[in-house]
């Protein structure tokens, strides 16, 4: 009959330790509160994390930047937002033991309280290393000296044979050989000019009179 009577003892003593130990689960899990929060960015997610206490609990953000903590203990936290393109503020989270489910947030750099969800925006947007492209602009293509000179170019090419064509053949030939008189002896170019505008004021001079009708 004794040992019988140490069974029953041992049944009913583990049944209570298994009680007790689900009640305090229970007790423990009520305590526990969701943290939700977003993140206000255009910037990509995919590589964004929020943690708290460096990895104790871990969120990963969705598309639309919201984010969850499931079950956190009560207790006080350091919320960190670990992103490669953007600084994040850090908030400080206090989940109470008092009032289960019940947590409060405030930013750690300014002591501002914060909302539930919680509303993160980060201090610095994604660095720039390398400088702006400027757009496309023709004021800048038109100054350039190449194209300067391309134009100048063009303009002898097209422009300069025209004249020429409506010159004389004699005044022609006489800049022509007074041009390069003048590249050879500068006092030359200028002894032929003054021959071609002396030519010039001769044929003019030669030239008959117009028959007034």
């Amino acid at each position: 009959a004794m040992p019988a009577q140490h069974g029953l003892l041992r049944l009913c003593l583990s049944l209570l330790a298994a009680v007790a130990c689900r009640s305090t689960e229970l007790t423990s899990t009520s305590q526990r509160a969701n943290v939700e929060g977003r993140l206000a960015t255009e910037l990509p997610l995919e590589s964004v994390r929020v943690v708290l206490d460096g990895g104790t609990y871990t969120a990963i953000p969705r598309q639309d930047g919201s984010f969850k903590l499931h079950s956190v203990a009560p207790g006080t936290y350091l919320l960190e937002v670990l992103d490669t393109q953007s600084v994040w503020p850090t908030v400080k989270l206090e989940v109470s033991a008092k009032s289960p489910g019940k947590a409060r947030a405030l930013l750690t750099h300014s002591r501002q309280p914060l909302p539930f969800p919680l509303p993160l925006e980060p201090l610095v947007a994604k660095p720039t290393f390398f400088e702006k492209r400027e757009g496309f602009q023709w004021s800048s293509m038109l100054m350039n000296p190449m194209v300067i000179m391309m134009g100048v170019t063009v303009c002898i090419m097209f422009v300069f044979p025209k004249m020429m064509a409506n010159m004389d053949p004699e005044q022609l030939k006489e800049m022509q050989s007074g041009g390069l008189a003048g590249m050879l002896n500068p006092d030359a170019g200028k002894e032929g000019g003054t021959k071609l505008a002396d030519k010039s004021d001769t044929t003019k001079a030669k030239r008959p009179p117009r028959s007034e009708r």
